[in-house]
């Protein structure tokens, strides 16, 4: 994907109580005067006793091909700081950076509106049968870019001299993002796998969760020997990435949890998966049944501690679809005709108890089953009476 053709040299001066300039760059030394009292102190960025003047006269800066934002540190004096040097090593917690969003906040407003065409083939098997994504294309900053200015204005403010903060947003900072972007796969790609659950009756906030991890997994494109994560492809489950309270399992009991219901996005998408004969690599079973698919047929996730992971073992990409219709979750699997070859497969499973099921596999040729495979066996306790409103997962 090339690279926007950024505008002319840009210089936006956000909170900044002066202009850059080559005197504004220069370090000012001017030294604190106090030395820190034990245990440590909780004192503002401006407190020059501890925390050296100079730094009212420097800047953020952050540059992108020509462009340049500023924000003056001064615009942070009244902020809070923890400073000690207890081990013998200076430290600076920042109390507040709310300031440092709405600079970094300003520069996504702006880099939105600089669109650019992105083709980005993905896979062409020679014969006209392709995956590609199109669509118009922007930056926006990630993570790491308010984590480096945190992290070196506390280094600096505790130990350094005064100098401007300067970052270059290399590709690590940014992330492409695809505005109307449309996947295109040639007929050659078929419907292999396809599993559709209901969520009629769930709670706005669980109806939300769903959707949001769904997001993340629509057109994902696998690509041969590619092994996937849905508890890494769906984000931690937080606020911060549009997760809701809703109702969870959790050591046989229903509780609240934020991102409660993400739990039928992976069983969904394990019988999807696996109906389009993908390798499973990883699967638990919930620790009570769910309602929404039979026993044997569910995927609990639990971060650091469950996932379902598979891997695309064919000798081209598969597309993942995830999306809601109405009331109900649906997840496709698209998969090179070639690779098939004739062959499809259905993962079924059968009770042995009122809290038991044992899974199986089978495999078709042009319709006709020529094998049977045991999956495992999934067991599971008995609900137990809820002590809160929530709802099953």
């Amino acid at each position: 994907m090339k690279r926007h053709q950024w505008k002319p040299l840009l210089l936006i001066c956000l909170l900044l109580a002066a202009p850059v300039s080559a005197a504004a760059a220069m370090p000012i030394m001017v030294s604190a005067a106090e030395a820190l009292p034990a245990g440590g102190i909780t004192t503002t960025i401006s407190d020059s006793r501890y925390i050296d003047a100079g730094w009212m006269n420097q800047n953020i800066i952050l540059t992108l091909d020509g462009q340049v934002w500023a924000m003056g540190i001064n615009t942070m004096k009244d902020y809070p700081v923890f400073l000690s040097n207890d081990t013998g090593i200076p430290q600076c917690i920042l109390g507040e950076t709310e300031v440092i969003d709405v600079f970094l906040n300003a520069i996504n407003e702006q880099l939105k509106t600089q669109i650019f065409q992105s083709d980005s083939p993905v896979f062409d098997t020679g014969t006209g049968s392709y995956i590609y994504n199109s669509g118009q294309t922007y930056y926006q900053l990630n993570a790491n870019v308010k984590n480096w200015l945190i992290t070196s204005l506390q280094q600096q403010f505790a130990a350094g001299s005064p100098q401007p903060l300067t970052l270059e947003l290399s590709a690590g900072y940014l992330t492409s993002v695809v505005n109307e972007g449309v996947l295109t796969y040639s007929p050659d790609f078929v419907l292999a796998g396809s599993c559709t659950t209901s969520f009629s009756g769930s709670s706005s906030n669980r109806i939300n969760n769903i959707k949001v991890a769904a997001e993340h997994l629509n057109n994902m494109i696998i690509m041969p020997g590619q092994e996937v994560s849905v508890s890494t492809a769906i984000l931690p489950r937080t606020s911060a990435n549009g997760y809701r309270e809703a109702g969870a399992y959790l050591n046989g009991e229903t509780v609240m949890a934020i991102g409660g219901g993400i739990c039928q996005v992976s069983s969904t998408t394990y019988n999807a998966v696996k109906n389009a004969g993908l390798v499973v690599l990883e699967r638990h079973p919930h620790s009570m049944p769910v309602h929404y698919l039979p026993l044997g047929l569910d995927a609990a996730i639990s971060s650091g501690s469950k996932d379902l992971r598979f891997r695309n073992n064919y000798s081209a990409p598969v597309i993942l679809q995830a999306y809601t219709e109405g009331k109900k979750l649906i997840i496709n699997v698209l998969v090179w005709d070639h690779d098939l070859n004739g062959r499809s497969f259905k993962l079924w499973a059968k009770n042995t108890g009122s809290l038991s099921a044992k899974t199986y596999f089978t495999t078709y040729q042009d319709g006709k089953e020529v094998s049977t495979d045991y999956v495992g066996n999934s067991t599971y306790m008995a609900p137990k009476p809820k002590n809160t409103e929530a709802e099953d997962d």
